[in-house]
């Protein structure tokens, strides 16, 4: 088995998922339509999406288990692709099989409140402000010459309009 159970909403590649494009033609009228794979919405707060249930009708609570090809149990949803860090491993073999992208993920569902895509955010946030911090100030020739003529220029331009306000 290599079952998961979700802790967050996913987009997961299934097999039966797929959208229909149609439009017709204009030439023969034909209706002309094309299908496309598309990963599906897996809400772990919606009931309509839940696998498993339990607690009292009305007042239910459930969650989302998924698996691997051919290694769950009758009602989980069969998905294609590697397991996110938001995936809890239900048995042994999503155990192994989560613990070998360890590495890669370098997150911890507990360490972040907000999710994983927050977490990716925060830390691309902190890789900006790393470099920004070690890029040394652009130094331009003639800059600090070129900013106090302008000072200068606005000052004799102040002293026109004052000059002529003065006349009228």
């Amino acid at each position: 088995m290599a079952r998961w159970k979700l802790i967050a909403s996913h987009y997961l590649n299934v097999a039966d998922e797929e959208w229909e494009y149609t439009e017709q033609s204009r030439g023969n009228g034909r209706t002309i339509r094309k299908k496309f794979k598309v990963p599906r919405h897996l809400d772990v707060n919606d009931p309509g999406c839940w696998t498993e249930r339990w607690g009292p009708k009305g007042d239910e609570e459930g969650c989302i288990n998924v698996c691997l090809e051919g290694k769950g149990n009758p009602g989980d949803i069969t998905f294609f692709g590697d397991p996110t860090p938001e995936m809890l491993p239900l048995d042994e073999e999503a155990e192994a099989i989560s613990a070998s992208f360890e590495s890669k993920w370098k997150y911890r569902p507990e360490e972040f409140k907000d999710g994983y895509s927050q977490s990716l955010v925060e830390k691309f946030q902190g890789e900006l402000a790393a470099a920004q911090a070690k890029t040394a100030p652009v130094e331009i020739p003639g800059l600090a010459d070129l900013t106090s003529m302008i000072g200068e220029l606005v000052k004799q331009n102040q002293q026109v309009i004052e000059s002529s306000s003065r006349r009228v």
